[in-house]
């Protein structure tokens, strides 16, 4: 029988609503024997994940997802797999996060003036429980006060690109981000690759640099792509020397559309990605 999965998740130690004990309980609930938790740029939820994981018998892969810049574009590269431990990899979560908290305080700022509010920072990071709050606690914080109908009105008001309060981000560079995962003994996998606008030519460029990088892998099993979409994922495996990975990018249960671990299957004649995780990959309580 296949191993029920998921690589590409999210708890509250980065922008999803679920702790990561709660993360992992719904993953159990829902029959996942392996799963990664790849918050966004942090590490921190992976410690109580792994005791969570202990309870329910569930095999957790130590994982993240790095904000990284790519020809002038920001993009999501998840690792799987890595030393948690490894130096490299410390210091590239450690100066992610400071750019996060720059980021939070810029917005927060862009917020006070844009929707009338003061503490705009202070509120998202309270609500957050961190310092540097992803704009979706931006979100969240715009609607609880008030200031707008749901966070998709959130976004597309303040704080997606072009609008009042989005901050661009220097991000780390994508071959430096693959080359700190794969010193730390993960495996690079470019997120949703179909989520970033690129054209058919422009995701064939940014597959070959991310392989002459070292990457190894592509998210192409995820909830509600089209048949267009799950063609071109087909074409970009046959065409690239990457493995298959599949997440839900799961952040929280108000997505009705997605359940942990409820993924198509993989391409046929796909290599999965597990077929690279070091044997001591799993985290240990």
């Amino acid at each position: 029988m296949s191993v029920i999965y998921d690589y590409h998740c999210h708890s509250t130690a980065s922008d999803g609503t679920l702790s990561p004990t709660a993360l992992v309980d719904a993953a159990a609930a829902a029959g996942v024997q392996q799963l990664a938790l790849t918050d966004h740029d942090t590490l921190a939820g992976l410690p109580e994940a792994a005791r969570a994981a202990q309870v329910h018998g569930i095999s957790l892969l130590p994982g993240i997802e790095v904000s990284a810049s790519w020809s002038r574009r920001e993009l999501h590269i998840v690792g799987l797999g890595m030393d948690t431990a490894d130096a490299g990899l410390v210091g590239l979560v450690a100066s992610q996060q400071e750019a996060r908290v720059r980021r939070a305080e810029m917005i927060g700022k862009r917020l006070d003036k844009a929707a009338g509010l003061a503490g705009s920072y202070d509120r998202a990071a309270a609500l957050a429980d961190t310092d540097a709050p992803g704009r979706p606690w931006f979100a969240r914080m715009l609607v609880a006060a008030g200031k707008v109908r749901d966070e998709e009105h959130a976004f597309n008001r303040y704080l997606k690109a072009g609008q009042s309060a989005y901050v661009s981000t220097p991000w780390v560079d994508m071959a430096e981000a693959v080359a700190v995962l794969r010193a730390a003994g993960g495996v690079a996998v470019v997120a949703h690759p179909v989520r970033y606008g690129l054209t058919r030519r422009k995701l064939r460029q940014l597959l070959t640099d991310f392989c002459d990088a070292g990457g190894q892998a592509l998210e192409v099993a995820m909830p509600r792509l089209n048949d267009v979409q799950q063609a071109l994922l087909r074409e970009c495996l046959r065409d690239f020397p990457l493995h298959a990975s599949g997440g839900s990018d799961f952040h929280t249960p108000a997505q009705k559309w997605l359940t942990l671990g409820r993924l198509p299957a993989l391409p046929e004649g796909a290599r999965p990605v597990a077929e690279l995780f070091r044997p001591d990959a799993a985290l240990a309580a």
